[in-house]
């Protein structure tokens, strides 16, 4: 297996594909299951997350993954999922948290659920503070709940350095970048094939940054 390898396809069904002890970690953003729509001015106005109405496809992934060790983002609109051993506050800073203008406090925070024994390293604070994201699109935002390279990092942090990491909802390509960066071998998955064009530039770009020989599989099984 390549050190980063990309699918574009229904995570639920390369997951059924996938060889065992292929995956040591899961670090991914799955739908929450709040029927989100952003109504900030984007190429991403108004449209829909597909699987969003339910947790059925957050929860899938961690049954098929439940003796790994995982971090879930998550939030507090939706159930949490069982079998959490902790909870992780990421504190995303002043500009987000628009939700009920009504309402004098903003939500300007997500929630990470952290499962499985495997974790390592020093004993950190739980809020996550100082890892921020542009919040426009026309500033470089490449999604709209893209998350902080430095936060996926810390994440990585805790986790033993040889561990493939697997993030079946890829995205635009955040946790394949973090572990580009930190020379962790990972593996991706994207049904969107916009979103996974955005992820196969930014994780080359970060190759290139590096200057390190990349090597990507890139299978689609919607073909």
């Amino acid at each position: 297996m390549s050190e980063y390898t990309l699918y574009l396809g229904d995570c639920l069904e390369y997951m059924k594909s996938m060889p065992d002890k292929s995956v040591d970690a899961v670090i991914t953003d799955p739908p929450y299951g709040i029927n989100h729509s952003s109504h900030r001015d984007s190429s991403w106005m108004d449209t829909e997350i597909d699987g969003d109405n339910d947790t059925n496809l957050r929860d899938a992934v961690i049954d098929t993954f439940q003796n790994k060790s995982m971090a879930l983002f998550g939030s507090w609109k939706s159930p949490r999922p069982e079998g959490i051993r902790g909870i992780l506050i990421w504190d995303k800073g002043p500009a987000f948290g628009m939700g009920d203008l009504t309402f004098p406090w903003k939500m300007s925070w997500e929630e990470i659920y952290i499962f499985g024994d495997e974790w390592v390293g020093y004993r950190d604070e739980g809020v996550l503070r100082n890892h921020i994201i542009c919040s426009w699109e026309s500033h470089g935002r490449t999604h709209p709940h893209e998350k902080p390279v430095s936060l996926i990092k810390h994440l990585l942090s805790k986790l033993p350095s040889d561990f493939t990491i697997f993030d079946p909802f890829m995205g635009s390509g955040t946790t394949g970048v973090a572990c580009m960066q930190l020379g962790r071998k990972f593996i991706g998955c994207e049904i969107d094939p916009g979103y996974f064009a955005i992820a196969e530039k930014r994780i080359a770009q970060a190759q290139m940054q590096l200057l390190l020989p990349l090597d990507i599989e890139r299978s689609s099984p919607m073909k």
